[in-house]
């Protein structure tokens, strides 16, 4: 299989719409393919960068945002591991070994062994960083794995096609490093246990580190470079550089419900969200005026650290930008910036496995004045996580569209013609393909390094960017997914979904009565999902149902909603080599 390179492609479109009566020149056909930077955020709500809505500083994304093609219908898994086995495969997560993200102990039944439920990056699906390694690319990784099963979470990123990689194999840790009460929380470089962080350690800054070492250690070899920059801002626990932390003091004194409106109507006007009546919004939880002022100050400070993560992820994107233009990279680099999910909602207080490894730890301080420190650890919760969603419905988790429609935008220079925004739907399945058309590579879909792999399922976006007479999914074509019984598919403008309560978290009674019955929606007319049509439309909804069900056997998808929760005792904190 072979493409033309996206950025010689839309060179040449951008030149032949000028009007000159120079020749134009075509491009040697052994130009060098451009540098490929991914960077994926963790648990960001939609409307978190200024692009899309925020009042959080974060230029350094505006301005390749605003310059480039901001994707206002993408979307990824509602949670984070099986988002990253789709973004690594184009495939679907089942495909790729995560159906599950916690394997039995998460869904009753002895099923370890079955096919799409192994609980690491299968071997089953080639990789991104395997195939462009394949067409002559140096592959980086910095961040978050989270791909994988038991202590190690092996096979990491090393196993997997990376050339370098740094890499916190779980799924959470705090962000200044070890201690952690998160007893799964270990860091390999290039596939070995790093058991001492250097003593200056934070995610983002960390990761950007490392990013830039290994971009810097190629140089002058003439080779493109595919980096993917993982970073774990702003997943809990919110925690900042002691220079950030007060930034944004004051800023959420109103309180989510205001943030929510004023998010709505700035996204809006940057038109990154369709006009909807805000008295629509069907919140869950308490509304900000039923907390105590002792709680409102408590959940406003919460929500000014997310802030200041946001505020320093941005920085230091702004530092890996400067990089590249200082050593002459950035023209030839395209950029494809995205979260994993929506927004996390989870309260450390409702989570009872964390709220016990809390207690346990005996170094947790969760006092107000303590907030933000190596030794706090809170969540950001359900009213500012709704907010940072609006003016869509529910946040990580669910199969909303606040669960998992997500903020991305891709750039590269040739891009560069005011800023595009393409509302077609798009899936994070999609940006293998791209990337493997933006490289040019030449790859027989069926194996890889002498072995077999199944077809990728996403479909390459790179000729359809900001050309809504192109668009890369049509009308009849199905799209759908699962996890955790959270489920949904799309056909055109409806949607059917299931949503059930989920079994990971005690959410008591927040919820509206939808639980455990199919929904349908049309979401051209509803985008926010709150007039469910399936009674009125029950053919139709039948009719997407049994699609779905044809879907789920053709995936091997398992289905229980009984759930075994917490599980049967904490795992155990690994012994450090």
């Amino acid at each position: 299989m072979k493409s033309s390179y996206l950025w010689l492609a839309v060179a040449g479109i951008l030149m032949s719409s000028c009007q000159s009566d120079e020749p134009v020149q075509e491009p040697a056909e052994e130009s060098r393919p451009p540098n490929i930077v991914l960077i994926l955020v963790d648990d960001m709500g939609y409307t978190d960068i200024g692009a899309f809505g925020s009042e959080v500083a974060t230029p350094n994304l505006d301005a390749l945002a605003f310059a480039g093609v901001r994707l206002t219908n993408f979307h990824s898994s509602p949670q984070c591991a099986p988002t990253r086995s789709m973004l690594l495969s184009g495939s679907d997560n089942h495909k790729a070994g995560m159906g599950s993200m916690f394997g039995s102990r998460m869904i009753v039944g002895e099923y370890g062994d079955q096919e799409g439920y192994e609980q690491h990056l299968h071997p089953r699906v080639a990789t991104l960083p395997e195939r462009l390694g394949d067409a002559g690319y140096h592959t980086y990784m910095a961040g978050k794995w989270h791909l994988g099963s038991g202590p190690d979470q092996a096979p990491g990123p090393a196993d997997r096609g990376f050339d370098r990689s740094f890499a916190l194999m779980s799924g959470s840790g705090s962000h200044f490093g070890y201690p952690t009460i998160n007893p799964l929380a270990v860091y390999r470089e290039d596939g070995e246990r790093i058991d001492t962080l250097p003593g200056d350690f934070y995610s983002s800054i960390t990761y950007t580190d490392k990013m830039i070492e290994y971009i810097g250690g190629n140089r002058g070899d003439d080779k493109p470079f595919f980096g993917y920059l993982a970073l774990t801002a702003p997943h809990w626990p919110l925690q900042a550089p002691a220079e950030y932390m007060d930034l944004y003091k004051g800023m959420y004194d109103e309180g989510y419900d205001v943030l929510r409106e004023h998010r709505i109507k700035r996204a809006e006007e940057l038109g990154v969200v369709p006009e909807v009546d805000p008295d629509l919004f069907n919140a869950v939880g308490q509304s900000w005026d039923e907390l105590t002022e002792d709680e409102q100050r408590y959940q406003a400070r919460k929500m000014e650290l997310y802030a200041a993560m946001m505020h320093n992820m941005d920085d230091n994107v702004g530092r890996l930008v400067d990089y590249l233009k200082e050593i002459g990279e950035f023209d030839n680099t395209y950029f494809f910036f995205m979260s994993d999910n929506g927004a996390e909602a989870d309260r450390e207080d409702r989570n009872p496995t964390f709220a016990g490894q809390i207690e346990r730890s005996g170094y947790v301080d969760n006092s107000y004045q303590n907030l933000g420190n190596p030794t706090s650890f809170v969540f950001l919760g359900p009213g500012f996580a709704q907010a940072t969603a609006a003016p869509f419905r529910l946040f990580k988790g669910f199969p909303t569209e606040g669960g998992h429609k997500v903020t991305s935008f891709a750039y590269h220079p040739t891009l560069a013609s005011g800023g595009i925004i393409d509302d077609q739907y798009l899936s994070i399945m999609d940006v293998m393909p791209t990337f493997l058309d933006v490289a040019g590579a030449e790859f027989d879909e069926t194996t890889v390094r002498g072995r077999e792999v199944v077809p990728m399922d996403g479909r390459s976006f790179a000729a359809a960017l900001g050309d809504s007479d192109n668009p890369v999914y049509g009308p009849d074509d199905v799209i759908a997914h699962e996890l955790h019984g959270q489920r949904y598919l799309l056909r055109g403008d409806w949607k059917i979904l299931w949503e059930q309560r989920p079994i990971n978290i005690h959410w008591d009674d927040e919820y509206p009565d939808r639980w455990n019955t199919w929904q349908l929606f049309n979401l051209a007319d509803d985008p926010t999902e709150q007039h469910d049509l399936a009674a009125v439309e029950p053919e139709l909804t039948a009719e997407l149902v049994a699609l779905w069900e044809l879907w789920a056997d053709d995936n091997n998808v398992i289905i229980s909603i009984k759930a075994q929760w917490p599980p049967p005792g904490p795992p155990a904190r690994p012994a450090r080599d």
